[in-house]
């Protein structure tokens, strides 16, 4: 579908029905492509569920600056939590021996006091910079329960890439988290129990049709926290053989 999505219907249709037959060949596979530049995303694992940002310093700039269609791949309804978790996998990224290796994507932050340049480049990574962001990131939020604002002032006063850093760990993941009530996995034996879903609605729906033909396995497999902040910005990959 994604190959054929952004052609333009035929001239024997209606004005509306061409409408109409179009935003049927965008909406599902808008997922594929980047919110700013509108060039299909090129992921090592197929796509994530959620829209995003490509890697494209122009577009960087124009959605981190300018705000340019952030709406689209924003972050519906996060709770604290889930952005703690974030903030969790982040954090584990960055301190494990394994960072050169685990560490991606590695940031997009356009630097507050001069916007024409990137505070974090993937071209030029420099993790002690971001080692001492996060940790302010962290530091306050453990401080603070107030409002939003209030934390991104608290923020700014402490380390000036510190909220635009928080703001680039939600925006860029690409998978839809919300966390579950206290009772619903009780043998899990735990509070902090969180849904994720990643696939999206055209991969989920190959497989629920492969599943009626097939039928499926449940199986359990746990990765280290340390992976899952590449894991939600690229998906899961075979990593045998590999240095992951």
């Amino acid at each position: 579908v994604s190959g054929h999505c952004k052609n333009i219907p035929t001239l024997e249709y209606g004005f509306l029905v061409q409408i109409m037959k179009y935003a049927e060949q965008r909406i599902p596979t808008l997922n594929e492509y980047c919110v700013v530049c509108d060039e299909q995303h090129v992921f090592q694992n197929g796509s994530m569920l959620k829209p995003a940002v490509c890697t494209r310093e122009l577009c960087v700039f124009s959605f981190y600056t300018l705000g340019v269609m952030s709406g689209a791949a924003e972050e519906v309804a996060t709770g604290a939590e889930v952005v703690d978790l974030l903030v969790a996998m982040c954090r584990a990224a960055l301190e494990s021996p394994r960072k050169s290796i685990i560490f991606e994507p590695y940031p997009s932050v356009v630097d507050p006091t001069d916007p024409k340049t990137l505070a974090f480049n993937p071209k030029k990574k420099n993790y002690e910079r971001l080692q001492k962001a996060l940790d302010s990131v962290m530091s306050i939020r453990e401080m603070t329960q107030g409002s939003y604002l209030e934390i991104k002032k608290q923020m700014d006063k402490l380390d000036p890439l510190a909220h635009p850093l928080l703001q680039w760990i939600i925006s860029s993941n690409r998978s839809h988290i919300v966390k579950l009530p206290l009772s619903r996995l009780k043998f899990m034996h735990t509070s902090h129990q969180f849904l994720l879903l990643s696939s999206p609605p055209a991969k989920e729906a190959r497989f629920r049709t492969a599943k009626k033909l097939y039928g499926s396995t449940f199986a359990f497999h746990g990765s280290h926290i340390e992976n899952w902040h590449s894991i939600l910005r690229n998906g899961l990959v075979n990593a045998s053989y590999t240095k992951l």
